[in-house]
């Protein structure tokens, strides 16, 4: 994929493509700092994306609050890995976010993350299929999976609300080149609504915005 290679480690810069408030941009240097000193004994992102950390993650991963902004029931991001987008979600401002990540390294990371920085977000040191229900409004989730599993890993969750079927949640997910191909796949067993907005951060990226998704 070819990203937008800028540098916009300051400000200025970032509010030029998306804005923030100046201390949600200081949050954002501590997750940096913190990110690159961690860096260098657990493997939290890949070494060729530092260059560009901050188009690549933290750019990336805030775009997506034009989105969430108003969402104020429970969000759950699957696979937050190092904390993209969940913890970038949490110091915009959305309420109530939940981060599952699988590995306990990891986790310990976005805990102090989120104990330097002072944001509130809830971290669940487990795999997807083993969290407990925690009805989520929305889902969201980045270089995770092809969405075709991430809808089993959203059903799967689901279908441990015994008492009600509710519906499926609305989901937001990032995507690359294949995207298309990936929505043709899921529409072979799922019926569903969706919207496609171009990513500011790569040319080939998008922001996949489904709802109305029919279970199994």
């Amino acid at each position: 994929m070819k990203e937008f290679l800028v540098d916009i480690n300051s400000y200025g810069k970032f509010c030029s493509f998306q804005y923030v408030s100046r201390e949600t941009f200081e949050k954002f240097e501590i997750y940096y700092e913190t990110l690159v000193k961690w860096q260098k004994s657990i493997n939290l992102i890949s070494n060729s994306s530092l260059e560009y950390i901050w188009t690549r993650h933290f750019l990336d991963s805030a775009q997506l609050y034009n989105f969430t902004e108003k969402t104020h029931g429970n969000i759950l991001d699957m696979g937050s890995g190092a904390g993209f987008p969940g913890i970038i979600l949490a110091m915009m401002g959305n309420k109530n976010i939940n981060v599952v990540e699988s590995d306990q390294k990891k986790c310990t990371f976005m805990r102090e993350v989120a104990r330097l920085s002072n944001t509130k977000l809830t971290i669940h040191n487990c795999r997807i299929e083993a969290l407990n229900y925690i009805e989520p409004d929305l889902i969201t989730s980045r270089a995770l999976a092809p969405l075709k599993k991430l809808v089993e890993y959203v059903e799967l969750h689901m279908n441990k609300n015994i008492a009600s079927k509710k519906k499926i949640p609305n989901m937001l997910f990032l995507k690359g080149k294949l995207y298309n191909d990936e929505l043709n796949e899921l529409k072979k067993t799922r019926t569903f609504e969706f919207k496609v907005y171009p990513s500011i951060t790569n040319e080939y990226g998008k922001i996949l915005y489904i709802n109305n998704l029919s279970m199994s």
